[in-house]
């Protein structure tokens, strides 16, 4: 984990560099997410880590679990503005269906984290059906409505495709967000107890 930890690191760094660079175009959308939001959400699983609560009951795998899901999000998030959008291989579409996988199992992970203080017992139910509504809501139904208004405030350009109709591109991007949701549960309904007593002390 040291290698990852290392490479982990490099990437929150480059990231930052880019938004840097983003910042002296004018590009202020971009600067504001990869110099200060991406370093602050890339860091909180360790800084998280130092509340009493979680150190206490939980071992170190546990921010490791949220690095690796972090990463893979955000090596998802660069590609598309860094120009990966305008080959032809509809890869915003895959990105839908993964990063919607990964922000479910994290909303569930999250939220038994959470409610477990104290030792009280989490309904695993409960669990899911909170990933599940809270993704789809904020992950599938308002995030192309971020995107649209993203591009008409910001002149970004996250609500359009170059191969296909934007129309058509909208409901891929929601449907395999939706199986990418659901995929995300099903993980969760069989993983979830597992990677909880393997994350316990």
């Amino acid at each position: 984990m040291n290698i990852f930890r290392a490479i982990y690191d490099l990437i929150i760094l480059i990231v930052f560099i880019l938004g840097i660079i983003k910042l002296i175009n004018a590009d202020y959308f971009l600067a504001f997410i990869w110099v200060i939001l991406v370093p602050v959400l890339m860091l909180l699983p360790r800084n998280l880590y130092k509340i009493n609560y979680i150190k206490k009951n939980y071992n170190y795998n546990l921010v490791n679990f949220y690095e690796i899901l972090a990463f893979i999000l955000l090596l998802t998030g660069i590609s598309l503005p860094l120009g990966i959008k305008n080959i032809n291989l509809d890869f915003d579409t895959f990105s839908h269906f993964l990063n919607l996988t990964l922000i479910t199992i994290m909303f569930g992970v999250t939220y038994y984290i959470i409610f477990s203080y104290n030792y009280k017992q989490v309904n695993k139910t409960k669990v899911i059906i909170f990933a599940l509504i809270f993704s789809l809501v904020f992950g599938v139904l308002l995030w192309e409505k971020f995107q649209y208004y993203g591009d008409k405030i910001f002149n970004t350009q996250m609500y359009y495709d170059l191969f296909q109709d934007i129309e058509l591109d909208n409901f891929l991007d929601q449907l395999f967000g939706t199986i990418g949701v659901l995929t995300g549960v099903f993980i969760l309904y069989n993983k979830l107890e597992d990677w909880i007593r393997k994350w316990k002390k």
